[in-house]
């Protein structure tokens, strides 16, 4: 008997502290750059990986003094560091880089263009073109292959803007 007494209190223990750690945990209040960076959007765009569903667009990394967001861009030319740069316009928001091999790897090289055309992190501020080459009985044959190069800067990209938005709101 004092072990099914022993076991009732310690699931009724059990059940009191998780529901008092619930509403603990959803009255305490989070930090304004915290709360924009979760209601930032989805990663992929569209109906992909949305973090806050029912939000279409936030407007609060909106960069006031120019039609390019200044954390797009500076996340964009930090992302992009490990190739030359042939073009940089951030008033237009366009980068493009010089082709580029891998170290390593003299027969496959590729190029990137980056389009800014909001001033919002947003995934649908962004758009990212990689061209790729592979070097076959000495010329370069375009490869049409694969999207995911793309796709993974652009990630990088977004990812490194939100914190670049939210470690300067956190100063302030």
């Amino acid at each position: 008997m004092k072990q099914i007494i022993y076991i009732i209190s310690i699931i009724c223990s059990l059940l009191i502290f998780n529901n008092y750690a619930l509403a603990v945990d959803e009255d305490y209040p989070e930090v304004e750059p915290r709360k924009k960076y979760e209601e930032m959007g989805s990663i992929v765009g569209g109906e992909g990986l949305v973090f806050r569903p029912g939000r279409v667009k936030n407007e609060s990394t909106k960069s006031q003094a120019s039609t390019i967001n200044k954390y797009m861009w500076q996340a964009s030319i930090e992302t992009l560091n490990f190739a030359p740069l042939a073009s940089a316009d951030s008033n237009g928001g366009v980068i493009i880089t010089e082709w580029y091999s891998p170290k390593g790897n003299i027969k496959y090289r590729f190029k990137i263009n980056i389009f800014l055309k909001d001033n919002i992190i947003s995934p649908d501020s962004i758009q990212v073109k990689v061209f790729e080459q592979t070097l076959k009985n000495g010329n370069w044959i375009d490869n049409y292959n694969s999207p995911n190069l793309a796709i993974s800067i652009e990630d990088k990209i977004l990812r490194k803007a939100r914190e670049l938005y939210i470690s300067e709101k956190i100063k302030e």
